[in-house]
């Protein structure tokens, strides 16, 4: 009887054992459960390496551990050539990334190929003062007709580094006109020093010189304008100090930072965002500053570089309303800050340009000075389906002029016919 009992009591323990571990178990798999569904992943591919990489890093850790419904995780593809070779193989492959980095003049052909989604949903969700707090140049260039595709992100523009050291040797002042540093060529020429020193081809400044000549090289209409008269005048201008010897391209070295650092020329005009490499190549003893490009026919501007972050097709509505809530987070002003002084790019927005903590940066950095105060004459290359075939023609057409002595005239003419082939044929997209 009593052995009876011990097996009934010992059978009755066995199974509450069994019960509190089989609950245990649904609990914890049900814990499990809650925290996979509560974080979503959006997966950010870049073309982001070294210090640029890192600092990237931040700004994402900063936005994951300021809420716990999302979590942006970014891949680099180290350059941004092999990032759209590696959207466009995803892209076949249905595997394309949440988020990815593009070129503002990428948009029309990834928009003609459906790989990215509209994004007006959600610039509806940001008030009107805050996309007025945006420059203009930036907004522009995330937009396709009347609605985005972009955000903007790692933006710069083009800046004149300044040798000191030359200008007080020669008594010469920072120029404030391409007119004025083609005179202040003639007297650093005789010297054995360039006035003009630029990167393997002058094709941005030529945007910049055409731009401030009213010219618009391709309209939105399709408009061709490369070939008109003052698109020419502007190339030879440029071509024409490179033939007296006042000026200098990069040629086969890409860049002119070593040149400029070494002392081959008085000033260089190339992107605020490479600001990092001079300061790295400059030796201490160089005093060197920057300014902004000198005005052409008594106009300023210059063109924008940089990346856009897109939304790709295929997310989920949840990743969509995480990727939202990521774009959104760089646009502010405390974001956007950040970044400006972490990597030398240049705020998105103007409160962040006029916020104290910026401003004291700044102070700290009067390097930094020119690219803000570019800002507001600075503008985006007008886009179009089948730009990045039309930019490869152009980068050839300039190429021609500098290697091959090929005229202005000549090569402008050419890639004009070039151009209004490509609007032809993609007329309609």
């Amino acid at each position: 009887m009593k052995k009876n009992k011990i097996i009934v009591v010992l059978t009755m323990i066995s199974a509450l054992c069994i019960f509190l571990v089989a609950c245990g178990s649904k609990k914890a798999s049900a814990g499990n459960q809650e925290t996979t569904t509560k974080t979503v992943k959006i997966s950010f591919w870049t073309g982001l390496a070294g210090p640029y990489e890192k600092n990237l890093n931040k700004i994402i850790n900063d936005f994951n551990s300021s809420q716990k419904k999302y979590k942006v995780v970014a891949t680099s593809q180290q350059t941004y050539d092999k990032l759209n070779q590696k959207v466009m193989a995803a892209a076949k492959s249905n595997s394309l990334p949440v988020l990815g980095m593009a070129s503002y003049t990428s948009l029309p052909d990834y928009k003609n190929n459906g790989f990215i989604e509209n994004l007006d949903t959600m610039y509806k969700g940001m008030s009107t003062s805050q996309k007025n707090d945006i420059y203009s140049a930036f907004l522009s260039g995330s937009k396709i007709g009347n609605s985005y595709y972009s955000i903007p992100f790692s933006k710069s523009t083009r800046v004149m580094y300044v040798n000191e050291d030359i200008l007080k040797k020669y008594n010469l002042k920072i120029p404030t006109t391409w007119e004025q540093m083609r005179e202040d060529g003639k007297v650093l020429k005789e010297q054995g020093i360039y006035a003009y020193g630029f990167d393997q081809s002058f094709q941005m400044e030529w945007e910049g010189l055409v731009h401030s000549a009213g010219i618009t090289p391709i309209t939105s209409t399709g408009k061709v304008n490369v070939a008109s008269s003052k698109a020419v005048e502007a190339a030879n201008f440029v071509l024409n100090m490179v033939k007296d010897g006042t000026a200098k391209s990069a040629g086969s070295d890409i860049y002119w930072t070593n040149s400029f650092v070494n002392g081959k020329s008085a000033f260089y005009i190339g992107s605020s965002a490479g600001m990092t490499a001079i300061k790295q190549a400059a030796p201490t003893s160089l005093n060197w500053t920057t300014a902004v490009v000198p005005s052409y026919e008594g106009k300023s501007g210059t063109a924008v570089a940089g990346n856009d972050i897109v939304l790709f097709k295929g997310a989920s509505q949840e990743q969509k309303q995480g990727a939202y809530a990521f774009m959104k987070y760089l646009l502010t002003p405390k974001a956007t800050t950040k970044w400006a002084m972490l990597t030398g790019y240049v705020p998105l927005a103007k409160s962040a340009v006029k916020s104290k903590k910026y401003q004291s940066f700044l102070n700290n950095n009067e390097r930094a000075k020119a690219a803000v105060k570019s800002l507001p004459e600075s503008f985006s290359t007008k886009s179009f389906v089948g730009y990045n075939e039309y930019y490869t023609d152009e980068s050839n057409a300039f190429d021609s002029m500098l290697t091959k002595q090929t005229s202005a005239k000549d090569a402008l003419t050419g890639l004009a016919k070039q151009a209004k082939q490509i609007v032809s044929n993609n007329k309609g997209n």
